[in-house]
């Protein structure tokens, strides 16, 4: 979702003192050194070995009323159900390597860096000392002055400087817990800083992860202290983990953080003080309270729609009120240069845009209840359509709602148009809501699958479909498609610390190409869908990475070698398919002799 975000902090103007140097991390394109790794590790779908796939979730893939399989929440990959795999063999004729490929690797596999105190070295009072003052002040400065604080607002500047300073007094004896909160949320803001300025002239001298394992540490006991200072920690973890690839424990932090918003009555706490008017500390509190929900809010859509697992935070249970100004607002950020901060985002009046839109936000939980809840799973094919119907009627609406520089095309052909003169901080959510969009289009009408089942030894040519779920499955279809299209455009627009956000967008609209290929084999699209699938590999090989470790480049490996297989798998499907048509072909066609008798015996008549 965070689109570009680096360089929103970089920055030709360098504040006074601030000459520090970038750590090791670098920004590189995986293909310039993708050719260089040579992996001895097959490809595996991973997901912890010991679950079943029936009960992960309640599967979001779903084709010819088969429930294929779904994405896992620990790194992000498809993972086929049993079904999906007789399924796919019965398509193929081929055994899918997949589940073979995982097992061969469950005691190989590369696992992202874990936050463990076995990292540090010493004492247990290094878990309390933080890096000289002087690189947080820099930090806020660079947090203030750009969009990033627009788009995450994950701390009030305000409140905390109050923590900052509270965390650096002298102070000797125990610790109490507001002390420890208060040392938590400086560590944590270091490492969310550290990980989202990499195109910064200015970065930290600190390291990230070790930063990260600090916070978390402390965090064992904040957690006792629901505060507004404790959920500005967790919420800045969770922003950490996800965005280095840890993505079930980012999952895992994002419950906890959804928990203190409600402990704190944030979910339904929505009258508040407009930015730029004067407001008491507590009156900036319930504001940045509120501001933190909705971040919650949207990270909770994403991760029900991505997993099929259950939101935490409902409608039933939350006041989704917009925002007062949120919709005037949200559209009318500073157009800027590449790469500049600027003061005028220290502007107290500018209201946090946020990461793509809180309306479409919303259009994604009611999509997951009405389709991929326990009790959608239960609906009848004529509810299940009219509620697919309902959806699209509402994303369009939203579609049409937005301003024309911003709105989300229909569909994208093979060589869209970017418009050049959108810029900094526009551009992030230009590439932001088309990706969104085109996402929630795929899921919404990819549900019509589950309408209509076909035996695993059906025909190819077998019955005529409804044009409704057709039509539905098409338009998911163009929205897979237009996904991949838009990405290959604007793929120098995005930013290394979004990678592991982004790389989802590929991943799931290759799976939605892939299923109809083996649905449909003798299509003439579905060559060219297969190209396609190939170019996505090398799309994701280009994608802009914030740094490579053996985990990011492992992953990518496996990423690739899965496309592989889907390729394999669908020019089996073809050949399949092509070889069942010439065999009933010849068995309509009499052969020579017959026909020469056919004939003689006619004749003779």
């Amino acid at each position: 979702r965070a689109i570009a975000l680096g360089n929103s902090i970089g920055s030709t103007m360098t504040p006074p003192s601030m000459t520090a140097q970038a750590p090791d991390e670098c920004f590189a394109s995986l293909g310039e050194q993708f050719t260089a790794y040579e992996s001895n590790h097959l490809l595996y779908i991973a997901s912890p070995s010991m679950l079943s796939t029936s009960n992960i979730s309640n599967g979001q893939i779903h084709l010819a009323g088969c429930p294929l399989g779904h994405i896992t929440c620990h790194n992000g990959m498809p993972l086929f159900s049993e079904e999906g795999q007789a399924w796919i063999f019965s398509r193929t004729g081929e055994a899918t390597t997949f589940q073979k490929l995982k097992a061969f690797n469950k005691h190989q596999q590369v696992q992202p860096p874990t936050l463990s105190l076995s990292h540090l070295h010493g004492s247990l009072e290094q878990l309390y000392e933080l890096p000289d003052r002087s690189i947080v002040e820099q930090g806020i400065y660079w947090f203030q002055n750009s969009a990033f604080r627009l788009v995450f607002p994950a701390i009030d500047t305000v409140l905390f400087q109050d923590s900052v300073n509270l965390a650096y007094e002298p102070w000797e004896g125990p610790l109490s817990l507001e002390r420890i909160s208060a040392k938590g949320c400086v560590l944590a803001f270091l490492a969310i800083m550290c990980v989202f300025n990499g195109d910064s002239t200015w970065r930290p001298i600190v390291d990230s992860d070790e930063c990260a394992i600090k916070a978390h540490y402390l965090l064992s006991n904040m957690v006792e202290d629901a505060s507004i200072v404790t959920l500005q920690t967790v919420f800045m973890l969770h922003m950490h983990q996800i965005f280095s690839g840890r993505l079930q424990s980012a999952a895992m932090l994002h419950a906890v953080a959804c928990r203190i918003i409600f402990m704190l009555g944030g979910h339904t706490q929505t009258n508040f003080k407009p930015y730029g008017a004067e407001v008491t500390r507590k009156e900036r509190e319930i504001r940045h309270l509120r501001m933190i929900f909705w971040l919650c809010y949207i990270f909770d859509q994403d991760i029900a729609l991505r997993t099929g697992q259950p939101p935490i935070m409902c409608q039933e249970h939350c006041d989704l009120t917009l925002p007062d100004g949120y919709l005037e607002n949200c559209f009318c950020l500073p157009d800027l240069s590449n790469g500049i901060v600027s003061p005028s985002f220290a502007d107290e009046s500018l209201f946090p845009y946020l990461p793509g839109d809180l309306r479409l936000g919303q259009l994604k939980g009611k999509a997951f209840r009405l389709l991929y809840s326990v009790q959608a799973l239960g609906k009848s094919d004529a509810e299940l359509l009219r509620d697919i119907r309902e959806l699209d009627n509402e994303i369009e609406t939203w579609r049409l709602s937005i301003p024309l520089k911003f709105r989300p095309a229909l569909s994208i052909s093979q060589h869209p148009r970017l418009v050049p003169e959108i810029k900094l901080p526009q551009s992030m959510q230009h590439i932001a809501l088309r990706l969104e969009y085109h996402h929630l289009m795929a899921t919404i009408h990819r549900a019509s699958g589950r309408c209509y089942p076909i035996s695993p030894d059906a025909s190819f040519h077998e019955g005529e479909r409804s044009g409704a779920i057709d039509s539905s499955l098409a338009l998911a279809l163009e929205a897979s498609r237009s996904t991949l299209y838009y990405l290959q455009a604007a793929i120098d627009g995005l930013a290394g610390e979004a990678f592991w956000i982004i790389v989802f967008y590929p991943t799931a609209a290759i799976m939605t190409l892939f299923f109809n290929v083996l649905l449909y084999p003798l299509d003439t699209q579905a060559k060219l869908d297969l190209g396609l699938l190939s170019s996505a590999a090398d799309l994701i090989r280009s994608m802009p990475i914030r740094r490579l470790t053996r985990y990011e480049i492992e992953h990518l490996k496996m990423v690739d070698d899965f496309i592989a297989e889907l390729i394999r798998l669908g020019n089996c499907a073809i050949s399949k398919a092509k070889g069942e048509e010439e065999r009933e072909g010849e068995a309509r066609v009499p052969r020579g002799h017959e026909l020469g008798h056919e004939l003689g015996h006619e004749i003779g008549t």
